[in-house]
């Protein structure tokens, strides 16, 4: 057998959906992202990781260090970007297969609306680490799919699902949406509830499994390398949940549910965008229950129950987080399950057979094409709100480069400075009133995390950080106990607000600059 027909064998096996999941995630990732890839922007944490090793382990994050280590540990815009891209399209691919999507369009629609999706677009703000994060949704829907699947298979879904956890632990919640899609619909197509409990308990074991398989992990990791968990967003309550704790855990979760479906102005930024996203979860909604009527699952009070209980579980489950930690602040990072529930509403269009004419009242033909042109204008407008993004961290580099220049040109002014003075930046950003805000972007990015603020640093060591790679100036520090007490001084208080002259002057044997305070 030659190479091709070694080649052909394997082209012949994978599915036509797979491939346009596939490819169209490339290339609508591309196109979304290229803005990103080609650029060198930064958020207040990228000063910290133009160069790092990833190893977050105190932050619960014992594998991401090997996750970020493929691409090597620079802050790497184009080959971090493209390896993001790639994680996702195989993601995709799983996704489509997992969920049992059969049509091409339904393929693409599936891979615009999970590269697009915001919380894709606010992880790429984040580039030292968006192909670690994004490998880590790969493994939580791989994990998915070889339980789903085999008989077995939860045993590797554990070790898929926590490994993912030990790279991000937010999405764990994703594999907890698509399992509970999975359920769903086959309670619309399986003629017998037997399949559908040993999903149930499959699920459930592996679950459970990857949670302590994460637990235990970290801890031995924790031992080896002989540091403590830092206790960053409820870290240090990893493997001590308390029961007492729980109704305030469902409720934050649930508030957190709800609160981003109505204020986050993330899924409804603009008026098009509202409009799509309502009309989309009433299709889902009627498509579920017109599906579970006409099937007949209506007469069995189980599948009932079981439906309604899946139902319940799905805001929780996407908010796992908050029920474990309470005090989590759930930033965007950790939506991307909320991807999936349009997807199902594609998966629920796409079993509309066609053959009768009408759903309730409505043309079964015009119900899909409205689920689809929905899906459509949301994966859209979600492309065209990464790029604002874009623009605004554009922006962001220009002016912090700008203050920057103004602000070494100063110190290096300054009678008596000289290599080795130490100096410190206070007040974090320049005053609004010699600095007027400027941002065009800020009432469309509300909601979005990583992109607040008119510069990209905030601290004394954060400029230095950006002295030191963006205008070749190297300055020396003090430690933040030792600036705190400055600012309780005298000497500060009285100090003028960059860039006023005084703004730049000498406390005890300290360069001080004012810019806020």
């Amino acid at each position: 057998m030659t190479t091709d027909d070694i080649f052909k064998r394997i082209a012949g096996k994978i599915k036509p959906q797979w491939w346009a999941a596939f490819f169209a995630c490339v290339v609508i990732g591309l196109l979304t992202y290229m803005y990103f890839m080609t650029s060198n922007f930064m958020t207040f944490d990228s000063m910290w990781n133009i160069y790092s090793d990833q190893d977050m382990i105190t932050s619960g994050r014992q594998f991401l260090t090997y996750a970020c280590g493929i691409s090597s540990f620079y802050n790497l815009p184009w080959i971090n970007g493209v390896l993001a891209i790639f994680y996702l399209a195989l993601a995709s691919v799983v996704v489509v297969e997992g969920l049992g999507i059969q049509s091409k369009t339904g393929a693409i629609l599936t891979a615009g609306l999970l590269v697009t999706f915001p919380a894709v677009s606010s992880t790429f703000c984040y580039m030292y680490t968006v192909d670690g994060y994004m490998l880590a949704v790969l493994l939580s829907a791989l994990a998915f799919l070889v339980t789903d699947r085999k008989k077995y298979g939860f045993i590797g879904g554990i070790v898929l699902l926590g490994v993912s956890m030990g790279i991000y632990q937010a999405y764990l919640s994703f594999a907890i949406i698509l399992c509970a899609i999975r359920l769903l619909t086959d309670l619309l197509d399986e003629d017998k509830l037997k399949p559908v409990w040993n999903k149930i308990w499959r699920y459930m074991v592996m679950g459970i499994g990857s949670y302590a398989f994460y637990v235990i992990t970290l801890k031995i990791m924790l031992k080896l390398k002989a540091v403590e968990i830092s206790g960053y967003q409820g870290t240090d309550r990893i493997g001590t949940f308390a029961l007492a704790e729980l109704p305030a855990g469902l409720k934050s979760a649930w508030d957190n549910f709800i609160n981003f479906a109505r204020w986050s102005n993330v899924l409804t930024t603009t008026e098009i965008m509202k409009y799509a996203f309502l009309l989309i979860a009433v299709c889902a909604v009627v498509l579920y229950v017109v599906h579970f009527i006409k099937n007949k699952r209506y007469k069995s009070v189980v599948r009932i129950l079981l439906a309604g209980v899946l139902v319940a579980v799905i805001p929780f489950g996407a908010t796992i987080v908050n029920i474990l930690s309470p005090g989590t602040y759930f930033h965007l990072l950790m939506r991307l399950p909320w991807a999936l529930f349009f997807i199902f509403a594609v998966l629920l269009a796409e079993k509309l057979d066609f053959e009768g004419k009408k759903v309730c009242v409505i043309s079964k033909k015009a119900v899909a094409a409205v689920v689809c042109i929905c899906a459509v204008i949301l994966s859209f407008s979600f492309a065209v709100m990464a790029n604002v993004v874009t623009f605004n961290m554009n922006e962001r580099y220009e002016k912090t480069y700008a203050t920057c220049v103004r602000i070494v040109d100063r110190i290096e002014q300054t009678e008596g400075y000289e290599q080795g003075t130490k100096v410190a930046i206070l007040g974090g950003f320049p005053a609004t009133e010699n600095y007027p805000a400027t941002d065009i972007t800020v009432n469309d990015l509300i909601g979005y995390f990583g992109v607040a603020g008119e510069l990209c640093v905030n601290s004394t060591e954060k400029y230095a950080e950006f002295f030191k790679h963006y205008l070749g100036v190297t300055i020396s520090t003090i430690p933040a106990e030792e600036e705190i007490r400055l600012t309780e001084t005298e000497e500060f208080k009285e100090m003028p607000k960059f860039p006023a002259e005084g703004s730049v002057d000498y406390i005890e044997d300290v360069l001080v600059i004012k810019l806020n305070g």
